[in-house]
């Protein structure tokens, strides 16, 4: 069910004048969004339980002097998120916790993390080829992209093969230092 950030700043309203029929339905409508965002980075149905409890127990607690500057809603996902590093932290305090936290929740992270290098990474060779020269940039893609052998870019440009050869090769050394500088940055910073 989607849930309107107006009816989330409506029922904000009233649980700041004491409804607690508003904080009720705040809590049935955002309960499970907010336990799923826990649980997906924790891995523990009680601590996520836990973290989303803890949030709505401070809203509530709060619910007089609380100051948001974003949606309702984002200030819920903004909390959760804030609860669900506190909770890391805590494991991270005991040996089992340490234990934990390597088998559940690193993997996941790690996930997280190849996915943005690749995209990073993605991304920078996208404008490594766009600043190649027009024709070394034009054989390179059709090499890559249409998997065109040297003989039928060639033919297809009036092209020598040794001039295909010799684009070629300065487009993958230019693309091979960028990408060993990139993946020095992103490794070592």
């Amino acid at each position: 069910m989607e849930i309107h950030d107006s009816t989330i700043a409506d029922l904000l309203v009233r649980i700041r004048q004491d409804d607690p029929a508003a904080f009720e339905s705040l809590y049935l409508q955002m309960w499970e969004p907010l336990f799923v965002f826990a649980m997906k980075r924790l891995q523990s149905e009680p601590d996520a339980e836990d973290v989303v409890q803890n949030v709505f127990a401070a809203v509530w607690t709060r619910r007089h002097s609380l100051r948001i500057s974003t949606t309702f809603k984002g200030y819920l996902f903004t909390a959760v998120k804030y609860q669900v590093l506190d909770r890391l932290n805590e494991m991270l305090q005991s040996p089992s916790g340490i234990e934990g936290v390597s088998q559940t929740v690193l993997p996941e992270l790690d996930d997280v993390l190849n996915t943005m290098l690749a995209k990073e990474l993605q991304a920078i060779v996208d404008r490594e080829i766009d600043e190649l020269p027009e024709k070394m940039r034009q054989i390179y893609l059709m090499n890559l992209e249409e998997h065109c052998s040297i003989s039928q870019i060639a033919e297809r440009l009036q092209l020598s093969e040794q001039t295909v050869r010799n684009q070629l090769n300065t487009a993958r050394q230019r693309l091979k230092v960028s990408l060993k500088h990139a993946l020095t940055l992103l490794f070592f910073w």
